[in-house]
């Protein structure tokens, strides 16, 4: 008896740290003033979700998205199966291809975990539709331009100064998320914007990055 009820205790206190780790991350109100005059791409910005379990599922990109959405651009969230590589792989596959039968088109945004799992599809699918990559990584990490230059579309990183000012919460959560995945390689929380002292500071480069994009859509639509 007194096994069972500790293993409840733990079931319930395992739930509650999942579920009150997600909410205190997605209720976070950073307050940021908007740019102005922030040339628009032509496409929308895709972000598509990477490896996920109940310790972090929610709110995937934090405060990304919308920092971009309120300075005018089109965003959406694409969010894949949360851990299953080829679950994600046959998916991200699926959307490709309605992508393409409707001739839509954006500028896709992931992480090192998520590109490598579709590296191999876009570069062999060669997708019309995706018409940038954009990765998003830590400082630190060993780069993998090597992978970006042999895509068939027009790719770079985007680097996030590393922060390890995140709350023990926060952090213990983090670690679980880790443990729980299985992943060699994830992104850290302050390039996931998690982090408060560096997230605008995230979204800021980010911004960037779309105003650059939002000049190669201009120069597309230019007649030669």
């Amino acid at each position: 008896m007194d096994v069972i009820l500790f293993i409840l205790c733990l079931v319930v206190f395992t739930l509650g740290l999942a579920i009150f780790s997600n909410r205190a991350r997605s209720r976070k109100d950073i307050p940021f003033e908007l740019k102005p005059n922030c040339l628009l791409t032509r496409w929308p910005l895709l972000f598509v979700t990477g490896p996920r379990s109940i310790f972090y599922f929610s709110s995937y990109w934090n405060l990304y998205t919308s920092f971009l959405a309120e300075h005018g651009y089109e965003v959406f969230t694409l969010h894949l199966p949360w851990n299953n590589s080829q679950e994600r792989k046959e998916r991200f596959e699926y959307f490709l291809a309605q992508q393409e039968q409707h001739q839509r088109r954006f500028h896709l945004f992931l992480d090192l975990p998520t590109l490598e799992e579709l590296e191999d599809c876009i570069r062999h699918k060669k997708p019309h539709s995706i018409i940038s990559l954009t990765e998003l990584m830590d400082a630190d990490t060993k780069s993998s331009n090597f992978k970006l230059s042999s895509l068939p579309v027009p790719s770079m990183p985007v680097e996030f100064p590393l922060s390890k000012k995140a709350s023990l919460f926060l952090k213990l959560s983090y670690q679980l998320h880790k443990i729980l995945t299985k992943r060699s390689q994830l992104p850290s929380l302050s390039t996931l914007g998690a982090s408060e002292d560096n997230a605008l500071t995230n979204s800021l480069l980010l911004l960037e990055r779309a105003q650059t994009l939002a000049e190669m859509d201009l120069r597309e639509d230019v007649p030669l």
